[in-house]
């Protein structure tokens, strides 16, 4: 009979609880607009939550490592705070330091994973899981919008440079003919990512028009960085797993649905349901 002891459960109940967290992230984050605007808090404090856990998950792992299957005190994982980009950059430094051999490609130093993980980083400090709540305090928290932040910084460039030429004439002749035939049947009053007031039919149809393009890249980008640390998460545990096998579980089972290229990422939208 087996019998895993409180080392293992504790790293299968961290890992099981954080693959959730980041299913559930990755799958609001393909919803979310300007009109569904809530969802966009939803996605961003199940990724923040996610990703800062899985990293805090491989400090973890490489300090066991490290010293001989003795896990650090508390304290080691508190003084790295909440930080999501300053950890990231630590586990690229682990990678280096631990000599891990990627499968997948582990490049994600140009601007868009860089935008995103910083719009995430923001978010998990609590100027920016706070920010509406902030503004009713009378306090400047204009550079604090993650949701302004993520239209601008991501799927602006989304747009920008991984939109076809064709793609963006179409959208904008859509909705230039929608707005032309609708104008004097509906209206529309939204606020927009960027806080604009966004009070007629074209250029509401201009905007979905623009979420339906980019939302499977922003998911896309996203996934290729939860793809990374589950890359060094599965290696970290291997190397872990060397004369402590009893401690550690294998984290490539439980994120898995994770550890796919990016054919696979692109064809799937729902992560969180089997």
């Amino acid at each position: 009979m087996t019998t895993f002891n409180s080392t293992f459960l504790a790293f299968l109940n961290e890992a099981q609880f954080t693959k959730e967290l980041l299913a559930i992230g990755v799958t609001q984050l393909r919803k979310a607009n300007y009109a569904t605007k809530g969802i966009y808090y939803q996605s961003f404090t199940c990724l923040s939550t996610g990703i800062e856990r899985m990293e805090k998950l491989c400090l973890i792992l490489d300090y066991y490592i490290l010293n001989d299957g003795i896990l650090p005190h508390e304290n080691y994982i508190r003084s790295h705070g909440h930080k999501t980009l300053i950890l990231f950059q630590k586990c690229q430094e682990i990678a280096k330091q631990q000599q891990i051999k990627f499968r997948f490609s582990c490049k994600l130093n140009d601007d868009i994973h860089q935008s995103i993980i910083e719009v995430l980083n923001n978010f998990s400090e609590s100027s920016g899981r706070y920010s509406n709540i902030n503004i009713l305090f009378a306090k400047n928290t204009e550079e604090n919008d993650c949701i302004c932040q993520w239209y601008n910084n991501v799927d602006c460039k989304i747009y920008n440079q991984r939109i076809s030429l064709k793609k963006k004439a179409g959208i904008e002749s859509r909705a230039t003919v929608i707005g032309t035939v609708m104008d004097h049947f509906a209206s529309v009053c939204y606020a927009t990512e960027d806080n604009a007031e966004l009070n007629n039919v074209m250029e509401a149809s201009r905007r979905t028009g623009i979420w339906e393009a980019v939302a499977p890249y922003r998911q896309l980008y996203m996934l290729q960085i939860i793809r990374y640390l589950t890359e060094l998460l599965i290696e970290l545990g291997y190397k872990a797993m060397k004369g402590h096998s009893e401690d550690i579980p294998h984290f490539g089972e439980i994120f898995g649905l994770f550890y796919n290229d990016d054919t696979y990422f692109r064809g799937r939208k729902t992560w969180d349901k089997l």
